[in-house]
């Protein structure tokens, strides 16, 4: 297959985008299309490796993954070398625990499979992962695994079948891109079934399904149409666009239309493409990508922020550098012929160093974390754990709740015999609001907590927030769709980990909400943190410490408050901002005690036994708004 070098520079057009994406440089606000650029190319190029082998007679699965494997392994072997150097004097315990799984199953090509359980691409924790980007190597190995055979077995009995295959495999994958990007989006994100007609789209152009472009005035057109549809995907899009999905098609089709009009004629794009300095991006394009993101997350993890835009753009230089290095003294070396090296033994080398790392990710998990590489003024470890089970175990024990697992108040609780006596108290929410309740019942000890909700819904009127959980559809159904009938509250609490796209849906919720209700109180966001607060205090000393400012998401967070307490107050709406009342001048409490001796939070958000207990006494409580009878009821202790 012949060198192409605007396929080099088709490259610089999808690592350029994505480095500044996540260096937040405006406006490049999709950047993150130019994997979906990575992966047409690699089907049109691995395609036509192929097929240029087979055709000739010459094709050899031990050499096609040889080749694989020089190409792939040196820059990345050495990049998770330097991560678990990195990893090991900078990440806290349970981010190294987590940086150890996933370096096992990068080692095994299958960190797709890891992210796609653990965090979405776009939020708080993936932006401290500093394996993440490796979910598209996964898949595109994935991908090589099948191809081979796959075009091997068509291509024996025709191209009309290879043609048929690879064209089915295109339409029945998109159509589940289309389908899951609504219905589960982290799997259409991360999972090849998801992502395959990405790199069919290069498939189908590499075996000859598009007709030739034959006049040099159309190819100019598409060239030019091709470019025009992934900057309208790289400035267009942003971390709110349904994604991959219909919306991949346009960088997918400006791609496809870049290679496709430079297979038979030289265009205008096609020679910008093929400059000097397009061609050399590309060239370590590979290693760039490798590069750049660990050095923007093992930044955040040391600063606890992501720098300003000048501090962005030099750690992207510095990205850049590295990926030189990189690919002059490993990628090419490694890659080339030159070297000498049998083929049985490339893959016995590439097989022990990847063992090798699948050993310490192993070990590193199972250590859990390796706190022992820190001097810790207590053990946080007791806290983080006992905060949790402390917690579920008293939400056991909650008299009258709707939650988890679909279940419905049953009739004949103690909260269902309407004792005139006992004030009343709706709690509705996710586990931000359930981590309230000891707090709430040690304020009202005689009153009847309800609560409705379960971990990770949001328990909102017109939207199910977790689509992919059957409970949070049961919670909300039960709550708004009239299963409460005339039920009257003192007072209904709405609390969760509000998104900025929740506003809506919470000021309709509460028109809702106050048929039941003289006043309906929404308490705003708790601090959050981007580490475990428990292990940051055991290593970091300082009660009110900035670092820890720094640590929190403030400027998510703030913002989040800020707007709705400006709109909910429109609608005379009570709201309680736990912002506000925690955090002051830089500095947010992060202990439930004057000693210093107990953490607020038992991880990044949640409120432990005495820090929940000290945020409704304190800041809750008071801001509750109570008709006179239901004070006579219960005064706050």
């Amino acid at each position: 297959m012949r060198y192409r070098p605007d396929i080099d520079g088709i490259r610089t057009l999808a690592v350029v985008p994505v480095v500044l994406f996540h260096a937040g440089v405006w406006p490049f606000t999709g950047g993150y299309v130019g994997v979906d650029v990575f992966f047409v190319i690699s089907g049109y190029l691995i395609t036509g490796i192929l097929l240029a082998d087979i055709r000739s007679g010459n094709f050899s699965i031990t050499r096609f993954y040889e080749r694989r494997i020089r190409r792939i392994f040196p820059a990345l072997f050495l990049v998770l070398a330097l991560c678990l150097v990195a990893a090991s004097f900078i990440l806290l315990p349970s981010y190294f625990e987590d940086f150890s799984e996933s370096l096992f199953a990068t080692a095994v090509f299958a960190s797709n499979f890891q992210f796609w359980r653990e965090a979405g691409y776009f939020g708080a924790a993936a932006e401290l992962a500093p394996l993440l980007h490796t979910w598209s190597l996964a898949v595109e190995e994935q991908f090589y695994v099948f191809i081979p055979l796959l075009l091997l077995f068509a291509c024996r009995h025709s191209m009309a079948m290879a043609k048929g295959l690879l064209a089915t495999i295109f339409v029945v994958s998109f159509a589940l891109s289309v389908y899951y990007v609504r219905e589960a989006p982290s799997a259409a994100f991360y999972l090849t079934p998801m992502r395959a007609w990405e790199l069919m789209a290069g498939c189908l152009l590499a075996v000859g399904a598009v007709p030739a472009i034959e006049r040099q005035r159309v190819a100019q057109v598409v060239s030019a149409i091709g470019v025009v549809l992934i900057a309208i995907a790289v400035f267009g899009f942003d971390d709110t666009t349904p994604f991959p999905g219909e919306a991949a098609l346009l960088p997918v089709l400006g791609t496809a239309a870049l290679i496709h009009a430079g297979e038979t004629h030289a265009t205008l794009v096609g020679r910008v493409l093929s400059s000097r300095v397009f061609v050399f991006i590309g060239l370590i394009s590979y290693s760039l990508y490798l590069f750049h993101w660990p050095i923007f997350v093992f930044y955040r993890h040391l600063t606890g922020a992501d720098g300003d835009i000048f501090v962005r753009l030099f750690l992207a230089l510095l990205s850049g550098v590295l990926a030189w290095l990189s690919w002059r003294y490993f990628e090419r070396p490694f890659r080339t012929r030159s070297t000498k090296t049998p083929g049985l033994h490339v893959f016995a080398g590439g097989s022990v160093v990847a063992v090798l790392f699948l050993g310490v990710g192993f070990w590193g998990n199972a250590a859990e974390g390796w706190p022992e590489r820190f001097h810790l003024r207590f053990d946080p470890k007791p806290i983080m754990a006992d905060g949790k089970s402390e917690m579920m175990a008293i939400l056991g024990h909650i008299r009258c709740r709707v939650t988890d697992g679909g279940a419905v108040l049953v009739e004949g609780l103690p909260c269902d015999e309407n004792n005139q006596e006992r004030m009343r108290i709706a709690l509705l929410g996710d586990s931000h609001a359930s981590h309230l309740y000891p707090g709430l019942d040690a304020a009202f000890p005689d009153a009847d907590i309800e609560v409705y909700g379960a971990p990770g819904c949001r328990v909102l009127f017109g939207i199910n927030t977790r689509p992919d959980r059957e409970e949070c559809a049961t919670i909300g159904a039960y709550v708004f769709d009239g299963a409460w009938g005339s039920r009257k509250f003192d007072a209904v609490i709405l609390a969760s980990r509000w998104e900025a796209s929740d506003l809506e849906f919470i000021q309709a919720s509460v028109r809702q909400l106050s048929r039941h209700a003289g006043n309906v109180t929404v308490i705003g966001p708790v601090p959050r943190y981007k580490v475990m607060l428990p292990e940051a205090l055991a290593i970091w000393p300082g009660e009110y410490s900035e670092r820890f400012f720094d640590l929190n998401e403030d400027r998510e967070v703030a913002r989040i408050d800020a707007t709705m307490q400006r709109a909910l107050a429109r609608e005379n709406v009570n709201y309680i901002s736990l912002y506000q009342g925690l955090c002051r001048n830089r500095k947010c409490r992060i202990f439930a005690d004057e000693e210093g001796t107990l953490p607020l939070q038992w991880d990044e958000a949640h409120l432990t036994l005495d820090g929940s207990r000290l945020v409704v006494a304190g800041i809750i409580a008071p801001g509750l708004r109570l008709q006179e009878s239901s004070k006579e009821k219960a005064e706050p202790r």
